[in-house]
């Protein structure tokens, strides 16, 4: 379910938070520190990452406050740590966490910003539970916002404006942590939308990683047709950019969101396969009505989307 914005009251939870901590500071994380700025935070922006000259180029670009590559020192003091690293890490950084808050004895709040929500939540939540008294609540998160660029010299602080955030909270989940990361993305212009994990992969597993595949294996299958006159990549034009264009994004990325969704990839490739299998039946057959029918569906599905995106 959508969550109605409470703007002003967002803005003062927020505004209160002394320290944040983006750990994984590319281009999810630095437009998270970019629109905090933005929109007023007063707090201390901290990036945490493994490459300094990466976390040096943030702080060039502003998005953060102060880097540091000692988790330590990155955490000390944190009321909010959002991850924005690949979903796999996300699991071991947690436990790093516990283990290093439990010397702090302050509650701290652990968000992520992943694309599979089933098996991570359920590995973070386990973690959590083993650890009582760290005092840590893990709330997970996943803005529907981003691009084919990677990195930090791509982010923008109006990344998120009108953009949904998917929440997945469970029977674990602390109300009070979920409701400061439901101010966070209030607070950068995100509307936040509740799920369970597994809805999430569902629903984004068709909406997102199902298409990123297709257009992988789209650009690796007109890649391999060659003749002696010219592959068909010499030809190909604005049609095979605009279908394949996500597939640009990060392979190591995208490993691990299939790999963390493969069930539901799975389903979506037999409903696929079965789709491609009845319309080379009817090129086989010549059966020019189900070829249009088929187009004219897939048309007005597009066009309706679009309309949808632009009253946005």
């Amino acid at each position: 379910m959508f969550i109605d914005h409470k703007p002003k009251l967002a803005t003062q939870q927020i505004k209160e938070i002394h320290k944040i901590t983006i750990w994984g500071v590319g281009l999810i994380g630095g437009s998270l520190g970019l629109a905090l700025k933005k929109n007023g935070f007063r707090g201390q922006r901290v990036g945490l990452g493994r490459n300094i000259s990466r976390l040096q180029n943030a702080l060039q670009h502003d998005a953060v406050d102060d880097v540091t590559t000692e988790l330590t020192k990155g955490i000390n003091g944190s009321d909010l740590i959002v991850l924005c690293t690949p979903v796999k890490l996300i699991p071991m950084l947690v436990n790093r966490i516990i283990e290093s808050a439990g010397k702090q004895k302050k509650h701290i709040v652990i968000t992520d910003v992943g694309s599979t929500k089933s098996l991570l939540v359920q590995s973070v939540e386990t973690q959590v539970r083993a650890e009582p008294s760290s005092g840590i609540s893990f709330v997970g998160g996943h803005p529907m916002a981003g691009s084919h660029e990677t990195g930090v010299d791509a982010a923008r602080a109006d990344l998120f404006e009108n953009a949904k955030c998917i929440l997945t909270p469970t029977e674990d989940t602390d109300s009070d942590a979920l409701q400061l990361v439901k101010d966070l993305w209030e607070f950068v212009g995100a509307s936040p939308y509740l799920c369970s994990p597994q809805v999430h992969d569902q629903l984004i597993g068709a909406a997102s990683h199902f298409p990123h595949l297709i257009a992988s294996i789209l650009a690796n299958s007109v890649a391999n047709v060659e003749t002696p006159d010219g592959t068909a990549l010499d030809f190909a034009a604005t049609g095979f950019r605009d279908t394949t264009r996500i597939a640009a994004g990060s392979p190591e990325l995208w490993t691990g969101i299939f790999t963390q969704n493969a069930d539901v990839l799975l389903f979506l490739i037999d409903a696929f396969t079965k789709n491609l299998n009845d319309f080379r039946t009817f090129l086989e057959t010549h059966n020019q009505a189900e070829i249009e029918q088929t187009l004219i569906k897939a048309q007005d599905i597009v066009i309706k989307q679009r309309e949808n995106l632009q009253k946005k």
